[in-house]
């Protein structure tokens, strides 16, 4: 059987972000036992910002990390609602979360990067790519303005909830730290495209 270089991109993607997902949702439950509800809202506040997960995706960890024996579930009866099923992580889960956690090597794959697959060959329609530049300038300047609020009031809200929720919070600051400072480099970057563009068009 043939696979193409295409399609060997996108399964590799796909395995990647399913072997990286089952990592942050054992994550989240070493911090809490938790329904896949309140695990989707959790993704949403916090992982989201730097590793998109949907709920279909979070569901599906779960059954397959409960049949190795990582996580455990138990229903819990409610009134006047549906029961729920609350997820925690096993021995098992945190042996392996632990194991993840101690793999030194950088995960660091620029690989696949679109933005810069599209610049390459901008030359090729120089609007279109001028346009594209002044989109993801925006796109960085108005993250930068919005996100530390936002998230900060996230971190504090989730911080109250732990025991120890002052050492993550230091952790969590510089995963916002490190979106904040690629978000300023990639809008200077963009700044400095677009002046180069605009120089050649009229020289």
């Amino acid at each position: 059987m043939t696979i193409h270089a295409s399609s060997y991109i996108i399964l590799v993607d796909y395995i990647t972000r399913w072997y990286i997902c089952r990592y942050g949702v054992l994550g989240l439950l070493s911090y809490m036992d938790a329904t896949g509800y309140d695990l989707t809202k959790l993704f949403e506040d916090s992982l989201n910002y730097f590793w998109h997960a949907q709920s279909s995706q979070i569901y599906r960890e779960l059954d397959r990390m409960e049949q190795k024996g990582w996580v455990v579930s138990r229903s819990v009866v409610q009134d006047k609602r549906p029961n729920k099923r609350v997820y925690a992580i096993t021995e098992l889960g945190r042996e392996e979360y632990a194991r993840w956690l101690s793999d030194i090597t950088p995960p660091l794959d620029y690989a696949h990067e679109p933005l810069l697959m599209r610049v390459f060959f901008g030359a090729d329609d120089r609007e279109a790519t001028l346009e594209m530049l002044k989109s993801v300038r925006a796109h960085c300047l108005a993250a930068i303005e919005a996100y530390p609020s936002h998230i900060m009031e996230n971190i504090g809200r989730y911080a109250s909830m732990l025991a120890d929720g002052d050492q993550k919070r230091l952790y969590w600051e510089m995963t916002l730290e490190y979106g904040v400072m690629q978000a300023r480099t990639t809008a200077q970057w963009a700044k400095e495209c677009i002046e180069k563009i605009e120089k050649e068009g009229v020289s």
